[in-house]
């Protein structure tokens, strides 16, 4: 984390010199904010032939640690030039969010925006099923290292991403075009999506496709993806789900079709307490275990708005007990559960 503050300082110290130099354009504002979450989490059969582990080495349950740095200049005229660092870390060893040793694994990127037209930005970005899956997901992305949502997004994140992103009155509409690199072949290592999400107000419905090539072995595979979700406000409650669909094609290998549905609520009983529930179910074609089944519930008491205590307890089960990627362990089920708190700064 050393690069990373020596980064941020050298940043604040250039903008910090800017605007001393140049006061009739002092425009900039430069933000410093994150997450640090740490949490407890049991669970049961967590290896071959039973057996429970507890642990807090985690990047976060129920939000991700990050570390953001982020600037954005007025340009006049609604326009605006700006950029964003993001890096993980793990608060239970310190170390980053990843095995690589990437300082900003989780988003880098600059661009320019304006207040009628959109933005236009470039870099590291999350996926455009990324942004869409957040609106219709019951629990808004919290305990990512539980629920499979955001690993089923399409990748996740895109290097090398040229992404549009505008809102036009109550739709929101997104286009990119990750750049593969691969001398000769312009589609190879590439990804391209588009997404809409539409409310109005207590519905909402929005879908995403996308089309990745992807490096398998030595061979460039086709990759492509959908998702479709929907949303119904009652008052204090939301009910929400989607389902979305990922199909590999490998000649080489038996054809794989991921699928992911799942649908919940969220409840705000007191503006302090917030309870949420959901069921996710996974199948794919290839995968010894064929399906796993994971219902989750969870209870959110905020100390402020910062401030967040949590707890979770989660059930999954597969149809098949043998070790597989969709089931590490090879269990027939397990239950876990996971107490924390959570703070923004």
């Amino acid at each position: 984390m050393d690069k990373v503050w020596k980064i941020i300082g050298l940043g604040i110290s250039a903008t910090a010199g800017a605007l001393a130099t140049n006061p009739a354009h002092a425009q900039t504002s430069v933000q410093l904010y994150g997450t640090v979450d740490g949490g407890i989490r049991h669970q049961t059969n967590a290896a071959k032939g039973g057996g429970s582990v507890t642990t807090m080495n985690s990047n976060g349950y129920y939000s991700s640690n990050k570390l953001d740095f982020r600037a954005k200049e007025d340009l006049g005229d609604g326009w605006n030039a700006h950029f964003l660092l993001e890096s993980g870390f793990n608060v239970g060893n310190g170390q980053f969010d990843n095995t690589t040793g990437t300082e900003f694994n989780r988003q880098a990127f600059v661009g320019i925006g304006h207040t009628k037209f959109g933005s236009l930005d470039l870099g590291r970005q999350y996926t455009i099923a990324h942004d869409i899956i957040s609106i219709y997901d019951p629990f808004g992305f919290h305990f990512t290292p539980i629920i499979p949502l955001t690993t089923a997004s399409d990748g996740t994140r895109n290097n090398n991403d040229l992404k549009y992103k505008n809102t036009f009155g109550p739709l929101l509409f997104e286009v990119d075009n990750s750049f593969g690199g691969v001398a000769g072949n312009f589609s190879s290592g590439a990804a391209r999506a588009v997404g809409v999400s539409y409310a109005t107000g207590p519905v909402a419905i929005g879908g995403v496709y996308g089309h990745r090539s992807v490096l398998t072995g030595s061979t460039y595979l086709g990759d492509s993806y959908y998702m479709v979700g929907a949303s119904y406000k009652i008052g204090p409650v939301r009910l929400s789900g989607g389902f979305m669909s990922e199909d590999l094609q490998n000649p080489a290998t038996p054809h794989q079709v991921t699928n992911n549905g799942f649908g919940g609520l969220s409840w705000t009983i007191t503006p302090t307490l917030v309870f949420r529930g959901s069921y996710y179910q996974t199948t794919v074609t290839n995968d010894k275990s064929s399906r796993r089944g994971l219902s989750v519930l969870s209870l959110g008491y905020l100390l402020s708005k910062r401030t967040t205590l949590y707890s979770e307890l989660d059930y999954t089960s597969y149809k098949h007990a043998v070790v597989s990627t969709l089931n590490p362990a090879g269990v027939k089920s397990q239950t876990a559960f996971t107490i924390g708190i959570d703070h923004l700064f």
